[in-house]
């Protein structure tokens, strides 16, 4: 009898062990797309390889409607905020993708989304208005926000809208 039952265990342990035909090895990389429709942070899209467990920063940086926003040196202190070789304050989108792949072929995803913005109120790179301020640091939009959800390996892709508004759509395929 006890033969059996260590038997049956050595069985059970590499039956365990066992990766079904479909799992995907953790090395194995998938094809993610994001895109990002937003009135406030604009569009954007790019498509990147992560691996079952791996994080990815999916990083956009554009000029504003209107032009880059002035930034005076009192400003960009204590902030990561990001300028072009002017100083002039851009328009910033970041998405992180951490997707974990399971034995069924769908990745379970948490995605943060981090996105700045000039407003529109802000003053422009070179500008000089009678009543403008100099040294006023420019009105900025942030968001922030953290999801997670189920994406099936089969390219179909997923809208997810955010609480501003902002619009995700993101598809994988192996």
């Amino acid at each position: 009898m006890r033969t059996v039952l260590m038997t049956l265990a050595c069985i059970a342990a590499v039956a365990g062990s066992v990766q079904p035909a479909s799992a995907k090895s953790p090395d194995e990389k998938i094809a993610y797309t994001v895109k990002v429709s937003s009135k406030v942070y604009g569009n954007s899209q790019a498509t990147r390889q992560i691996a079952s467990g791996q994080t990815d920063d999916y990083t956009w940086k554009t000029t504003p409607p209107g032009g880059a926003a002035a930034l005076p040196s009192q400003c960009a202190a204590g902030h990561d905020w990001p300028v072009d070789e002017n100083g002039a304050l851009l328009r910033q989108t970041r998405v992180r993708l951490a997707p974990v792949v399971d034995a069924a072929n769908t990745a379970n995803i948490q995605l943060s989304f981090d996105a700045l913005s000039p407003q529109a109120s802000a003053p422009k790179q070179g500008s000089s208005t009678a009543n403008a301020d100099p040294k006023a640091c420019p009105a900025v939009s942030t968001t922030s926000e953290v999801v997670r959800f189920a994406l099936p390996l089969n390219n179909k892709p997923k809208t997810i809208t955010l609480k501003d508004g902002t619009q995700l759509t993101i598809s994988a395929k192996s």
